[in-house]
């Protein structure tokens, strides 16, 4: 509200009069809720040098004798210079702000030592930071002394947390207005210049105090630890370090390992406290271990490098201690979503269960077989979760040979050398078994199926099923059917040069029928061959098959209907140029 003075006093105060009115009705809605009466017109009139308004505003409102004196005091710190009374000013400020949120007198705030005010303020942490903030602005007082405060108030603040049970929570609720929390207790130690001496009052009241519960005992250790490790005090470092140490066994004896996972995690400085992580994992409290870090990393926004150096100690305390707990490796790659090392291990749990099975006397128990296809199956999906598609397609694979395990029980297949895996892949009858050692031993090649489509050309109704099947999952690569071609006409030859013999050594019949079912089956597979060049290749290749290659020539001698005067090139199945 701007007062505008024409020149004459009494139009002035007749202005002021109306404003002073207007501005009741604040006075009377602060009133009415209970509020504290707004300063902001006294401010206003102190600032014009407007003492008499000011005067008969604070009356008529009913202010208080020490907002007044407030108001005052701050008016006059703008207007007084440096070296002036501005310092005495704001140090009167200070301890008015403190005697209202204490709810002492003016008189009795005054006759205190600013470090028994800043003691009272302390223990309504949660009101009067502002208040305590201006008081070390405007007061000299020790580190030491500021330190010790903070730290006794804390530990006031953690006894009423324990006993209440609000440790765990961090929340809003608890024993407000006390200062008992993590977020609460480091901004408040901005007061203090020294970060060092915080950790020293924490760690003396670790020390000399008696009967402290393990849970605050432990929270005292966790921010003497960070205010050593922000003022780079590395003598007091190897101290907590050394009584963490001695107050572990006494944890273990009562215990209270949930301390001790909250003392680890909370400090973060592994690899001296790596002795803890072993005594955990040793008692198999590893779960309440990656519980009270998830905590710790929750309210602290832990950064990758720590997380990294966490999970880098907890794995080695496990290879150390733990080396064949696959359970506990299991939840530790869970915990920290390491998707390569968690499918490795689902992997190594399907060896391990199909190993079992083996030394089983009862091959028809197979409920280790089970659990291997199903570790398989998972092992996949995670794969298949990180874009790794071979591995998702081995891991399919080796599930799907794991099932012919189950289904064949008689007949190994699992576990195979590659010799091994060749000869039971050249076996198969049916592609279906054929497909799955193929994929599941990585012979999923063409000169590997030549060698097993070769195996069923003695048999024609069988190379005609099978070859229909092949086809439908897997295409006739030209190398395959060269290289059969090749095999055909090679058998060819060796059974005119015995055809003396009536009976042949590898089966019953006579070479005229052997002849005839190889020529049968060679035709499927000719059949099955679209491109006529390759056709008539294989055909030219295997010989003996003149209709076939008259026919090839007939469909690359044609002409195309949609084309002009052509005249051939010299030679068969040649490129045709146009006449000009």
């Amino acid at each position: 509200m701007v007062v505008k003075w024409n020149g004459s006093g009494a139009d002035l105060r007749s202005q002021q009069k109306v404003t002073s009115q207007q501005w009741q009705l604040v006075t009377a809605f602060c009133q009415m809720h209970n509020i504290p009466l707004s300063t902001k017109y006294l401010a206003v009139l102190a600032r014009d040098n407007d003492w008499v308004g000011f005067l008969s505003e604070a009356q008529v409102g009913k202010y208080p004798f020490e907002t007044v004196i407030q108001v005052v005091l701050e008016s006059l710190a703008t207007v007084l210079m440096e070296g002036s009374g501005r310092r005495l000013c704001r140090r009167i400020i200070s301890v008015v702000k403190a005697a209202n949120v204490l709810g002492l007198t003016f008189v009795e705030a005054f006759e205190k030592q600013p470090i028994e005010l800043l003691q009272l303020l302390s223990l309504k942490a949660q009101d009067s930071f502002e208040e305590a903030n201006l008081l070390v602005r405007t007061h000299s007082m020790p580190a030491a002394s500021i330190a010790q405060i903070l730290a006794e108030s804390f530990l006031k603040g953690l006894l009423a947390a324990h006993r209440g049970g609000y440790m765990d929570s961090q929340k809003e609720e608890g024993p407000a207005p006390l200062l008992w929390r993590f977020s609460d207790f480091l901004k408040w130690a901005e007061l203090c210049p020294s970060d060092s001496e915080i950790g020293h009052a924490l760690m003396r009241l670790v020390i000399t105090g008696q009967e402290i519960p393990h849970a605050c005992e432990v929270e005292l250790l966790i921010l003497s630890h960070h205010f050593y490790k922000l003022s780079a005090c590395l003598d007091g470092v190897d101290v907590l370090v050394a009584l963490a140490a001695t107050r572990v066994e006494a944890y273990v004896w009562e215990g209270d390992f949930s301390c001790l996972a909250r003392l680890i995690t909370g400090v973060g400085n592994f690899h001296a406290l790596n002795f803890i992580l072993g005594i955990l994992i040793e008692n198999g409290q590893l779960d309440l271990l990656l519980q009270k870090y998830s905590a710790a990393a929750d309210a602290n926004s832990g950064t990758a490098e720590a997380v990294r150096g966490f999970r880098m100690a907890v794995l080695t305390s496990l290879k150390q201690f733990n080396p064949n707990d696959l359970d506990a490796f299991a939840m530790v790659y869970n915990h920290f979503d390491m998707k390569h090392e968690t499918a490795s291990l689902l992997e190594l749990r399907a060896r391990q269960s199909s190993q079992q099975w083996f030394y089983r006397y009862d091959k028809d128990q197979n409920e280790d077989l089970l659990q291997s296809m199903r570790y398989y199956i998972e092992a996949a999906e995670v794969h298949s979760s990180i874009d790794a598609g071979n591995n998702t397609r081995r891991a399919c694979a080796q599930a799907s040979l794991v099932s012919l395990q189950i289904r064949m029980p008689d007949t190994k297949w699992l576990d195979l050398s590659e010799t091994n895996a060749r000869r039971i892949l050249v076996e198969q009858s049916r592609f279906q078994e054929a497909l799955i050692v193929a994929e599941a031993y990585g012979l999923n090649q063409p000169s590997e199926w030549a060698l097993v489509l070769w195996e069923q050309m003695l048999n024609p109704e069988l190379t005609e099923q099978f070859v229909a099947e092949f086809v439908a999952v897997l295409p006739l690569q030209p190398s395959m059917l060269v290289e059969l071609a090749r095999f055909y006409r090679s058998e060819m030859q060796a059974r005119g040069d015995q055809s003396q013999f009536s009976v042949w050594l590898t089966g019953g019949g006579l070479p005229a029928d052997w002849a005839k079912y190889l020529g049968r089956s060679f035709r499927c597979l000719l059949k099955r061959t679209r491109d006529f060049r390759l056709k008539l290749h294989l055909a030219t290749t295997a010989t003996g098959f003149d209709d076939v290659i008259d026919a090839c020539n007939r469909e690359l001698d044609k002409v195309p209907e949609n084309a002009g005067p052509l005249i051939l090139r010299k030679g068969h199945g040649g490129a045709y140029l146009p006449l000009m």
